[in-house]
This record gives C-alpha cells, structure tokens and sequence, in this order.
C-alpha cells in the first residue's frame, strides 16, 4: 500500500468515533429503542440496494470479514429484520435478504435521514 493511500487510510480511521457518535445522536426515534448497532446498518443498508447477495459478497461490499458478519447477520436474524435463504442451484451458498421488517426499518430510517 502507497505512504499517500496509507494515509488517507488512517485519516479514515481517526474519523469512525466521530462518525459512530454522530450516527448515535442522528438516529431516528424507532431506531434508538432497537438496540441496533452500526455494523448493523451497514449490512442492512447494502441489502436495501443488493438483494439477496451471498454472505462473501455482502462481505466483501461493506469491508467486513465474514466470521464478523456472520455474527452480526445472526443477530439481524434474531431480531427479524433479515432472513438466511440457502441458494436453490447451489446449495453451499447461503444468501441473506431483508425481510418485511428490515426493509420497514431501512424505509423509516431513510426517511427520517432526510428530514
């Protein structure tokens, strides 16, 4: 990696807490009382744009090993906001899809970003 991209990787990394604090304090009301976290809005959100990716692509897309996103698709499951639905031409590949409740979530969260 370049000293110039090494850099700007680090610039990024100092900003996350300031990120992660203004995501806490800009949430809408239904999602404060979730107990939802960021990683897990990240995955939401990129099913909201990618239905139905497999778990290493999900991964892939939002920069999240996937023993990490294993864990925080597991508790997306547990709450009912996303659903594991094995692929039917491979049955290996699981593939992980918002369900109505994750994609009321997203549609309010959305919503109230905007306002």
């Amino acid at each position: 990696m370049g000293e110039e991209i090494k850099g700007h990787v680090n610039q990024l990394i100092a900003l996350l807490p300031d990120l992660e604090k203004a995501f806490r304090t800009d949430k809408p009301q239904e999602v404060l009382h979730m107990d939802i976290s960021l990683p897990e809005i990240f995955v939401l959100g990129q099913l909201s744009s990618n239905e139905k990716p497999a778990m290493s692509e999900l991964g892939r897309s939002i920069s999240m090993d996937l023993s990490t996103l294993t864990r925080t698709v597991d508790k997306l499951v547990k709450k009912e906001f996303v659903a594991r639905k094995r692929d039917p031409e491979d049955r290996r590949m699981v593939r992980v899809a918002l369900t109505a409740k994750g994609r009321k979530l997203i549609s309010r969260f959305e919503e109230a970003r905007k306002n």
